[in-house]
């Protein structure tokens, strides 16, 4: 039954209701308590059954003002609120309010309550529902929000809801910072999209349009690009709720920040990609040892076979001139394969530890080439080979290792016989212009394929499969033993073929002697160009525990016009410069850096110790085989002024020596 009177009655017609038993009983049923008031809200009749759960008799509280009664002292606004109504329904409309109804000091009840005018004197019916439950309902589902907000915030997560229906977005002050909106503005949609990546945005609004459509709930992971550039990764999570016929009410989900764990992820990545190499690596580094000495051991056998199968034959049989012959000549030359063999293996060696080392000497291009060229003559006739050489220049001179360069152009023209059938031709040319000097040595033999070119110089590497030579063996190293020495000689190497069939051509660059050759050799007659003298006046000390590289370089520094002053260790250097007068020490110290018993670095950092009349002051440059940034970075921090390194460039060493002279 409804208690809300929306029209006045009439003070006889409510006597007459109030005073039927009947429906006195129903009131007191319904209503927690009920009565009237004058207009200035005095109780004129009160009773109810809430009473019951006092010690007071309503009755009693007639002609007092029913604000100013115990039961709204809970607070001052609730009897301000309760004299607030009495005056609105004493004006002639109705009035309803929520208020604190005091029972005891320990209990109270929640009621609302309706006040309505029912005569022209002003007197006013009143009632009230007991709601309790239902606003402790009310009270315990807020709380219990306040407490998942402020638990959500603090997990710094997001909220938010969209009402489709009405496209309105509700959204926690969490949930517009991770998309850029100010805290208590309403988040468009529109503006979430424009701060999506655009690597990501097709992808999300897919997956949003999806949810909406099917009611689907998604998971995704998207990154955000904020005003200032500054990117993160967004974790997003949640679902539409669609109504009895599929259409889409309202969507909720949860956002928050995985920039740290994404990170964290990618890291983890990195590792677990670096250790997988490093377990890939370490595999097919055992495949590799494993190839490596069953290729060995067969390429050192083969000729081993045939040496020993001969000799066998030799003294235990008489054979004719003729087989005798022969089989010497495959003994020679299967004894020649074997050494060869056994040579590139130690270069190998020598290359991977780093104990290669290379004298170098002002020498004629020309010259060696032209030594190897005669060297290969006799195997070129042997298979009807035409072996031509040519050069614009017999007089072109280089920095190098004459030993090495022959072998570097032992092994091109070597390789251009193994594959350059009977009958074929191989010329070499030579070409000296502005500051380079370039070898070609081009054949029409059989070729390179285009996938084997580009690891043509890796070591092991050896000639398509499908081809066959009558000296195929080897292990496959020449060439990777080409290509270093050539860098080691500040030069390059590169090769170029059309494809099985047509042929091969190498070519070896290298840069010419910038210096006279003059300034570098004495001549017969003694004499002594204006410009022999780069280095006239300097004086050197140079520290170099190689007896063959300190020569070397020094016989390269004195024929620039250098003294030099030579030492062996670390402890020699310290006693050149203590027995040196203050007007007789060097301009400049050029050091090993990898020496016995004392190495450079502790060397230059000695004698960086010493007052300036005993050297602490002298330029210092580092000579090293070592190349790393590591190294440049310890020798400048041990005192070194410069560094260059192993093989030394004769130009570059005398402008840094005449740069740290002036300075």
């Amino acid at each position: 039954m409804s208690a809300k009177f929306d029209h006045a009655i009439s003070e006889k017609a409510f006597q007459e209701i109030y005073t039927n038993f009947q429906l006195n009983s129903i009131f007191e049923n319904v209503f927690a308590f009920f009565g009237m008031l004058n207009e200035k809200g005095f109780l004129i009749n009160l009773q109810g059954k809430a009473f019951e759960k006092t010690n007071l008799n309503p009755e009693l509280l007639s002609g007092q003002k029913f604000s100013e009664t115990v039961f709204w002292q809970s607070s001052e606004s609730t009897s301000k609120m309760l004299d607030k109504s009495v005056e609105l329904a004493a004006s002639g409309t109705g009035a309803k309010v929520l208020l604190d109804f005091r029972l005891s000091s320990e209990e109270k009840l929640f009621v609302e309550m309706n006040l309505q005018p029912v005569s022209e004197k002003g007197e006013i019916f009143f009632c009230a529902y007991d709601v309790t439950e239902r606003e402790r309902e009310i009270d315990y589902h807020r709380q219990r929000s306040e407490q998942l907000l402020y638990a959500a915030e603090s997990a710094e997560i997001g909220l938010w809801s969209w009402d489709l229906t009405n496209n309105h977005v509700y959204s926690t002050p969490k949930c517009n910072e991770l998309f850029e909106t100010s805290a208590y503005d309403s988040l468009i949609y529109d503006s979430f999209v424009n701060i999506l990546h655009p690597e990501d945005r097709e992808r999300v609004e897919t997956v949003l349009h999806e949810s909406q459509m099917t009611g689907k709930e998604y998971n995704e992971q998207f990154r955000v690009i904020y005003s200032e550039g500054r990117i993160e990764w967004i974790s997003a999570r949640g679902k539409t709720f669609l109504d009895s016929e599929g259409n889409p009410l309202k969507m909720m989900g949860v956002v928050r920040k995985i920039t740290d764990q994404k990170s964290a992820e990618q890291d983890l990545s990195r590792v677990y990609d670096r250790e997988k190499k490093a377990r890939d690596e370490a595999e097919e580094a055992n495949r590799a040892k494993d190839f490596f000495l069953a290729f060995v051991s067969h390429e050192l056998r083969s000729p081993l076979n045939a040496i020993l199968g001969w000799s066998k034959i030799l003294l235990s049989k008489k054979v004719d001139e003729e087989t005798q012959k022969n089989a010497l000549e495959t003994i020679e030359r299967s004894a020649r394969s074997q050494a060869k063999l056994i040579n590139d293996l130690v270069d190998s060696a020598r290359i991977a530890s780093g104990k290669l080392r290379l004298e170098f000497h002002p020498v004629n291009l020309y010259e060696i080439v032209k030594t190897v060229f005669h060297s290969q003559k006799p195997t070129a006739e042997n298979k009807n080979i035409n072996l031509t050489l040519d050069s614009n220049s017999e007089n072109i001179n280089i920095f190098a290792d004459t030993g090495r360069l022959q072998q570097v152009f032992n092994n091109l023209i070597s390789n251009s016989l193994k594959f350059t059938p009977d009958g074929g031709e191989i010329s070499i040319n030579i070409a000296a212009q502005n500051q380079t000097a370039t070898v070609t040595i081009k054949d029409n033999g059989q070729g390179i394929s285009a996938d084997l070119l580009p690891n043509v110089f890796r070591q092991f590497a050896q000639g398509d499969e499908g081809l066959t030579t009558p000296d195929r063996g080897g292990l496959g190293l020449g060439l990777s033993i080409v290509k270093i020495l050539v860098e080691k000689h500040n030069g390059v190497v590169a090769a170029e073929s059309a494809g099985i069939g047509h042929g091969s051509l190498f070519k070896v660059t290298l840069p010419l002697l910038t210096v006279d050759a003059e300034t570098l050799t004495e001549t017969e007659s003694n004499s002594e160009p204006s410009d022999a003298k780069l280095l006239g006046g300097v004086s050197i000390l140079l520290v170099e525990d190689d007896v063959d590289s300190r020569e070397v370089l020094g016989l390269f520094l004195e024929q620039c016009g250098a003294a030099v002053l030579s030492a062996a260790s670390a402890r020699e250097a310290l006693d050149v410069l203590q027995n040196s007068a203050a007007a007789a020490l060097p301009h400049v110290i050029i050091s090993d850096l990898a020496m016995p018993d004392e190495d450079g670095y502790s060397l230059i950092s000695r004698i960086r110790r010493l007052p300036p009349q005993f050297g602490g002051k002298i330029s210092a440059i580092a000579l090293s085989a070592f190349a790393t940034n590591e190294n440049k970075q310890r020798a400048f921090e041990a005192g070194f002024d410069k560094y260059s390194t192993k093989p030394f460039d004769p130009d570059l060493l005398i402008e840094e020596i005449l740069s740290l002279v002036k300075k």
